[in-house]
Order: C-alpha cells, then sequence, then structure tokens
C-alpha cells in the first residue's frame, strides 16, 4: 500500500439503549470478522463502550499490525489487527486494514465482510467503500463492484483511484470510452498516480493485449514516454501488432515526437514485418530491442487503505 493509516486514540462511546454483554459482543465480533454471518446479513451495530486503557492498547497493537503488514507478512498483521477490534470494536479504520489483509491473503469473503463493518460503524469512510467494490470486482461481481465505486467517488471524488478503480471495470465490461474518461479523471487528480504501488489498472479476464494498449494510450496522453513504451511492448508480446492503430491515435501525439517512441516505432515495424513472414528471431525473443518489459503480477482494481 502506498500508505498505512494511524489510528487516533477515541473517547467511550455512549451505550445502546440495550447493552449486550461483553461475551455476547465478542462471539458476534468474531462471526463477522470471520465470515460465519454472510455478508450484507449482519446485525445492526452497536458502539459499545471501550475503556480509555483499552483504546490505547488497541492503537498500539493495530501499529504492531501495520509493522508486519509493511514487511508483507500477512498472516501476523491480521492477528493483530482482529486483537486490536477485539480491543475496541468501534474503531471503521482497524476494519478496514482487516479487510485490506484479508485481501491481500485472497479470503475474499472474509474481506467483504470486514469492510461492510467498517461501513457499518462509519457509513461516510469513502475507502471501505471503494475496497468493497474492489472485492466484489475480485469475485466477478462487476454489478456490486461498480455499484461500490460510483458510491465511493459520490463521497470523496478528489481521490484519484477510486476513478481508476471505475475505469478499470468500465474496461472489464468493454466500455472503452467510459474506461479512458475515468482514467483521465485520475490523472488530472494525480499525475503520478499510476506510479503508486496501489494503483493497477489489470485485472479481470479481458485480453492482456487490449488492456496494455489502452494503458499505452493513458501513458502516452500524460507524457510518460518510458511507461507508454512499456506498455506497448508488452502489448506486443501478447499478441498486438496495429501499428496504423498506434498512428492514427490522437492519444499518442503527446510523444509522437520524442526521440526515444520514433526509435520505438522504427522497431516495432520492423518486428511486425518480421511476425508477418515468420522470422525465427522473433519467435524466440518477443521483446522490442532495446527495451524491458514492466515487471509484475495481474491485480485488481486498487484496495486503498485511507486516512482516519
Amino acid at each position: 500500500m502506498a500508505a498505512t493509516h494511524r489510528t487516533k486514540p477515541q473517547g467511550a462511546c455512549r451505550c445502546s439503549p440495550r447493552r449486550e454483554s461483553p461475551l455476547f459482543l465478542q462471539t458476534i465480533l468474531l462471526l463477522l470478522i470471520t465470515g460465519l454471518i454472510p455478508a450484507g446479513c449482519s446485525p445492526k451495530i452497536a458502539r459499545v463502550t471501550v475503556s480509555h486503557e483499552d483504546l490505547i492498547k488497541s492503537n498500539e497493537v493495530s501499529k504492531e499490525g501495520d509493522v508486519s503488514f509493511a514487511r508483507r507478512d500477512f498472516y501476523a498483521a491480521l492477528i493483530k489487527y482482529l486483537e486490536a477490534s477485539r480491543l475496541n470494536p468501534n474503531n471503521e479504520f482497524v476494519f478496514n486494514r482487516i479487510g485490506i489483509t484479508y485481501a491481500q491473503l485472497t479470503y475474499y469473503n472474509e474481506a467483504a465482510t470486514a469492510f461492510e463493518r467498517s461501513i457499518g460503524l462509519n457509513p461516510k469512510y469513502s475507502y471501505s467503500v471503494n475496497n468493497l467494490g474492489s472485492v466484489y470486482f475480485a469475485l466477478k461481481n462487476l454489478k456490486k463492484a461498480e455499484k461500490y465505486f460510483r458510491k465511493a467517488i459520490g463521497m470523496n471524488g478528489d481521490e484519484p483511484s477510486f476513478h481508476m478503480n471505475l475505469g478499470t471495470l468500465y474496461f472489464e465490461r468493454k466500455k472503452y470510452d467510459k474506461a479512458m474518461a475515468e482514467w483521465h479523471k485520475g490523472l488530472a487528480l494525480d499525475p503520478g498516480v499510476l506510479s503508486k504501488e496501489n494503483v493497477s489498472l489489470i485485472g479481470g479476464s479481458s485480453p492482456s493485449k487490449e488492456k496494455n494498449y489502452f494503458i499505452a494510450r493513458l501513458h502516452a496522453s500524460s507524457g510518460n514516454v518510458p511507461r507508454a513504451i512499456e506498455s506497448l511492448e508488452q502489448a506486443y508480446k501478447e499478441g498486438f501488432s496495429d501499428i496504423g492503430a498506434i498512428e492514427k491515435e490522437p492519444d499518442f501525439d503527446a510523444i509522437r515526437k520524442d526521440e526515444r517512441f520514433v526509435k520505438f516505432m522504427k522497431e516495432f515495424e520492423v518486428l511486425i514485418r518480421l511476425k508477418s513472414i515468420g522470422s525465427p528471431a522473433e519467435k524466440t525473443s518477443g521483446a522490442v530491442p532495446g527495451q524491458q518489459a514492466p515487471s509484475g503480477g495481474i491485480q485488481n482494481p486498487a484496495i486503498k487503505t485511507g486516512q482516519p
């Protein structure tokens, strides 16, 4: 994640008219966290009184979880976040972290439950709303994913990653104009958003060659020559060979005269010709000369840590 939140100490919350026993509340909390109560069917969340000592301890344990998370020791982080949530069941930020950690471990149903609890504690917490959309995208429930991405944008339209996520969803639905429009909104809010660790436009089941071509267009329109070339190279490796589309596409106009792009296009044209005649050299190496393919695996729309 690009940022890690720190939960601020909170005062003791007022009790609801009907106060449950601590054992009952811990049991319900455990069921919610482990996903034994289905997502969307959670009982109404009642805030409980938490001692000042437990508030402080919860914050300390949550920070220990952040350290483990930063080391990518997600199981250790999860244990700490769950402990923090037991000490203070009222903290939407901790449940957001629990959801993020479950998602990193690909326990998506459990992640959805944690995000729903976070939202139940604070319906205006846009990061958990976005993250719930990301989980539904991973579960291939695009209808619900769109619902939560749009809702997150409605709550916090200035967060660039929310627009990037919605754009990725539109791309998955082959609504390419809408996808590019949302991606451009994200770039307008933060020109460096695509360089951030927790923002990825890759995911879903659409052909990778199409995605990388559109991502190349996006980088080109923002003037990022190296990333545009990398994405075109990756698209070529995955079967893209429509050099005419690149020559006609206005998004490439911003970098078309750049000497790096000019050189790439000449080499790319040669590779396309070699490919058409089945060159042995081309078959053994799909790389464009002088270029390096981007690293990293396939990811779903970005789950955002958010700020407390």
